[in-house]
């Protein structure tokens, strides 16, 4: 499948693109579903979303960024995956300190992050993550047919449909996990 100017072939046809965990979470998917993991090889120099649409031609609605924040409340720290479309901004604060009853929501540290994943920087993909975090998404994702999402390996993307995203482990909608990035400047 082409999207923009790259060419996605399914996970389980080019597994050297994904680490071992991604492709064995897509070979255990079931077998309908699972040729719809796509991926795409990039130049580790445009894994950021915004250089990646502008250099491989995708519509930015069709790129989604992930981060994971740390949620504490007490002595209970959660970790969650946050999804935003490419262009906005996560929405931390109010939105998930409520969703998730923390007092303090914060960008989990990096080292954290990298070694319970094994992802590499610049390359967060919500697929895979331990099975005890949550995955907000905000409800963007569900005015696109498919969308783009990082790969663990900042040499690739991954693309889905976003009604088999929506059925991952752990993902829930939640409103308002985006600010448009436009609308902040001018405050």
């Amino acid at each position: 499948m082409k999207i923009g100017n790259l060419e996605f072939i399914p996970i389980i046809e080019n597994k050297n693109l994904v680490p071992k965990c991604i492709y064995d979470f897509v070979s255990n998917w079931n077998n309908e579903g699972k040729k719809n993991f796509l991926v795409a090889e990039i130049s580790p120099e445009f894994a950021d979303g915004n250089k990646l649409c502008e250099e491989y031609n995708i519509d930015k609605k069709q790129g989604f960024n992930c981060l994971v924040v740390e949620c504490k409340r007490n002595d209970i720290i959660k970790h969650c995956a946050l999804i935003v479309p490419i262009g906005y901004k996560y929405n931390m604060g109010s939105v998930v300190r409520k969703y998730t009853n923390s007092r303090v929501v914060s960008v989990a540290p990096l080292e954290y992050v990298l070694e319970n994943t094994g992802m590499e920087y610049g390359s967060i993909t919500p697929i895979g993550l331990p099975n005890d975090w949550m995955i907000l998404v905000d409800p963007l994702i569900q005015e696109q047919e498919q969308i783009i999402i990082g790969g663990r390996f900042v040499k690739s993307k991954i693309s889905l449909p976003t009604k088999l995203f929506l059925t991952l482990p752990n993902v829930e909608i939640v409103a308002g996990i985006a600010k448009n990035e436009t609308i902040n400047k001018n405050y």
